[in-house]
C-alpha cells in the first residue's frame, strides 16, 4: 500500500512541476493578469513542497486506506493544476496569436502587405509629435496605371503592384515607413531627412520602378511621379505635409518629371 500511496503523490507532483512550465510563460506576457499567474505559480510552489512534506510522511509510518485516498486526490490535483496550466497557456498563446493578425490585417494593405493609410496615419503622427523631428514625405502615383487595368485585367494590375511595392521596399532605409494609401497610391516618410537628401531615395525609386515588369509575357515599364515635402518646413502638421506632397506630386506628373520637391510658388 505505502508503494501505491507514493506512487499516486509522485503522479501528482510531476503534474505541479510540470505545471511550472506553462505558468512562468504565461507569467511572462507583458499585461495579461499578470499578478494573478504570479501568485498561481507561487502557489504551485508551495503545493509542490507539500507534496514533499507528504511523501515523507507515508514514508515514515505504516500507510492506511485513508492515505491511499488522500495520496489519489494528490495525484487528481497535481494533474488538474497542470492540465489546467497548459490549456490556458495555448488559449491564451492562440488570443495573442489571433490578436497580432487582426491588428496586422487592420493596418496593412492585404495585396501588397504595406502598412495602409491607417498605420500611416498612426506612424507620422508619432513622427510628429517626437520634439525636434524633422522629416521628408514622399508621395508617389504611378503613371498610366488605369491603362494597365484597361489592357490587362485587374489582376495583372494587382501583380504589378505587388512587384512595385517590393521594389520599393527594397531601395528605401530600414527606418523609412512606406504606406500604400489606395488604388496606385504610395508613400514613403523619411525621418530625420531633408527634402534635398529625400531626391536620392526618389531617384533610386525611380531607377527600381523603371525595371521591366512581366505581364501576360509583356514586359511592362512602370513610371512613378513623386512629390517631395519636409517637415516642419512645407507643413507642421500631418494634412499640411501630406497636402503639401501630394501638390508636388502632381506637378511632377504634369511636367512629366520624376519627381518635385515642394515650394511655395506650387501652391
Amino acid at each position: 500500500m505505502t508503494t501505491l500511496a507514493v506512487l499516486l503523490v509522485l503522479v501528482g507532483l510531476f503534474g505541479l512541476l510540470a505545471s511550472l512550465i506553462p505558468t512562468h510563460q504565461v507569467c511572462k506576457i507583458p499585461d495579461h493578469q499578470h499578478n494573478g499567474w504570479l501568485l498561481l505559480l507561487s502557489m504551485i510552489i508551495m503545493f509542490i513542497f507539500g507534496y514533499l512534506g507528504y511523501l515523507w510522511v507515508l514514508l515514515g509510518h505504516p500507510t492506511t486506506p485513508i492515505d491511499i485516498i488522500i495520496s489519489a486526490v494528490f495525484c487528481g490535483g497535481g494533474g488538474f493544476v497542470w492540465l489546467v496550466t497548459k490549456m490556458s497557456r495555448e488559449t491564451i498563446f492562440k488570443l495573442k496569436k489571433t490578436i497580432k493578425e487582426k491588428h496586422y490585417q487592420a493596418h496593412h494593405d492585404q495585396l501588397t502587405g504595406l502598412p495602409n493609410r491607417n498605420q500611416f496615419y498612426e506612424d507620422i503622427d508619432n513622427l510628429i509629435a517626437t520634439k525636434g523631428m524633422t522629416f521628408s514625405c514622399l508621395m508617389m502615383d504611378l503613371n498610366d496605371f488605369k491603362m494597365i487595368n484597361d489592357t490587362f485585367g485587374h489582376a495583372e494590375g494587382d501583380h504589378v503592384l505587388q512587384v512595385v511595392a517590393q521594389r520599393i521596399t527594397n531601395v528605401i532605409p530600414k527606418n523609412a515607413i512606406s504606406a500604400r494609401l489606395g488604388g496606385d497610391e504610395m508613400t514613403v516618410v523619411l525621418p530625420s531627412t531633408l527634402a534635398e537628401d529625400a531626391i536620392a531615395i526618389a531617384q533610386s525609386i525611380q531607377d527600381e520602378l523603371l525595371k521591366e515588369i512581366l505581364c501576360e509575357e509583356h514586359a511592362l515599364i512602370i513610371g512613378v511621379s513623386i512629390g517631395i515635402a519636409q517637415y516642419p518646413r512645407d507643413g507642421e502638421s500631418r494634412k499640411a505635409i501630406m497636402k503639401n506632397a501630394d501638390t508636388a506630386m502632381y506637378h511632377a506628373k504634369n511636367s512629366h518629371e520624376h519627381y518635385q520637391v515642394y515650394s511655395t510658388y506650387l501652391a
